[in-house]
Parts: C-alpha cells; structure tokens; sequence
C-alpha cells in the first residue's frame, strides 16, 4: 500500500484595484463617483473612488480603516 499525497488546497486568487492622489483643500467626502475600469478577464466593471479629508495622519488611520472594514464585507476572502 502507497503513501497517500497531502491534499493542498489553494486559496482563491483575486486583484485588488486602487489609486491614490493627495491634493490640498478638501473634496465633498459624501460623493462617490464611479470610474468605469476595465477589469482583468477584459470584461468592464465600476470602481468607485472614495474622498477622505483631513491631514495626512488622519487621513492615513481613516484609509487604513476602511481597508479593514473593507476586508470584513468579503469574509471568505
């Protein structure tokens, strides 16, 4: 009887699509535009931008919040 091969099983591959631009003054936080992209597979999608105001540490821990929380919408990844 032969030894048996671990089974590996692979993590779901995904792309994560950003930009970043720090300009002076302040944007209106409440709008959120959309940007058509086109997405990996050649297919299009929307990507939408996000304005976050403050100075550049505040808007550092905001960013890095909302990474998390956009973390914990897509809990299998």
């Amino acid at each position: 009887m032969g030894k048996k091969t671990p089974t590996v099983t692979r993590a779901p591959q995904y792309t994560l699509s950003y930009g970043m631009r720090l300009d002076r003054g302040t944007g209106p936080e409440e709008a959120h535009p959309h940007v058509p992209i086109v997405l990996p597979d050649g297919s299009t999608g929307n990507l939408t931008l996000h304005v976050i105001n403050g100075t550049p540490e505040e808007i550092k821990a905001k960013l890095l919040a909302s990474v998390d929380a956009f973390f914990e919408i897509y809990p299998e990844a």
